[in-house]
């Protein structure tokens, strides 16, 4: 037990030291170790009976299993709500029906383990291993961006980057419009303190008939929001966020500024925004404009999965210690 209570202390502790520098996937890690640690010392005082081994084997695999059930409700309500221009019918229902078996996988180990076969368990411990890593990623992945959140970065820097993304007719739809007021809003705050910083939009992608998501955006700058041509300057070769980043600081340290910088896009991309900065050496400060409830479901997937294909070695190193949690579960039921 006082193991429990140190290991708990502990990891709170690590998650605080974060403050410096939220932008990574081990902040999820140390946030669920601290929930997990202190739930079990929690459950061990009250089940005075148990030792402490079998609580904390309990504690960890039903955070596994809510994690999974987590993910299924975010699938499901993803489906439901995207709209038929995002989606196609086939997309939308493989996506339901797979948010379903999501929300199955809490039960569908035991009913298959009780069954007492050889194939049964085994078919137990493969679906077991497969919830149980889903959903301890997906709650690694929702603490890591909650934490970035919380924990935002000190933001002064003479350039704004304001990441693009995907035009509708050439225009500016209204996802896009939010990242770049939110940049005018902290353009704002930088006068305000006597900086008059350059706006950066990024993006390329354009084509004969439309233009690039960049001089959309400046366009939108200039006319709508009012900011004055001479500090907005449009990076019109990026396809990626990496190319956002990369090319917008090469643009604005080209024109003298000194980073690091503001990153301005949508408020659910900003965790992987910051990842990416961090990972290419940047120390931007990532801000978010506000998403519309009906896109969340389906973008908070979107940055899970692109965000954990960063990882794959790391999702298939944790198969075996998950297949371990089970086959052990298994032998405490």
């Amino acid at each position: 037990m006082v193991g429990l209570g140190a290991a708990s202390i502990l990891s709170w502790a690590a998650c605080l030291l974060l403050r410096r520098d939220a932008r990574r996937l081990r902040a999820g890690a140390l946030l669920l170790l601290a929930i997990l640690s202190t739930t079990a010392l929690l459950a061990r005082l009250l089940l005075r009976g148990r030792p402490t081994a079998e609580v904390l084997l309990q504690v960890a695999a039903a955070l596994g299993l809510s994690g999974a059930l987590v993910l299924g409700v975010t699938v499901v309500v993803g489906s439901l709500a995207v709209s038929r221009t995002e989606s196609r019918l086939r997309g939308r229902v493989l996506s339901g029906l797979g948010g379903l078996a999501l929300l199955l996988s809490p039960w569908v180990p035991a009913a298959l383990a009780g069954a007492g076969s050889p194939l049964g368990l085994g078919a137990a411990v493969i679906a077991g291993t497969i919830a149980i890593t889903m959903g301890l990623t997906y709650l690694v992945f929702l603490g890591a961006a909650v934490l970035h959140h919380l924990l935002p970065r000190p933001r002064e820097g003479t350039g704004i980057i304001i990441l693009g993304s995907t035009l509708r007719d050439g225009r500016v739809p209204p996802l896009l419009r939010r990242r770049l007021e939110r940049a005018v809003v902290e353009r704002g705050r930088l006068l305000d303190l006597g900086i008059d910083p350059l706006l950066v939009p990024s993006g390329g992608k354009g084509d004969a008939e439309n233009p690039a998501e960049s001089e959309a955006m400046a366009d939108h700058l200039l006319r709508v929001l009012g900011v004055p041509a001479d500090r907005v300057r449009a990076e019109t070769e990026a396809r990626t966020t990496e190319e956002n980043l990369i090319l917008s600081h090469r643009l604005l340290d080209d024109a003298g500024h000194q980073g690091p910088y503001i990153v301005s896009t949508s408020g659910y991309h900003t965790f992987r925004a910051g990842l990416l900065a961090r990972g290419l050496g940047f120390d931007d400060a990532v801000i978010g404009g506000p998403t519309a409830l009906s896109y969340l479901p389906t973008a908070t997937l979107r940055e899970f999965v692109l965000t954990m294909s960063y990882r794959k070695r790391w999702i298939a190193a944790s198969l075996p210690a998950a297949a371990g949690l089970v086959i052990l579960l298994l032998r405490t039921v």
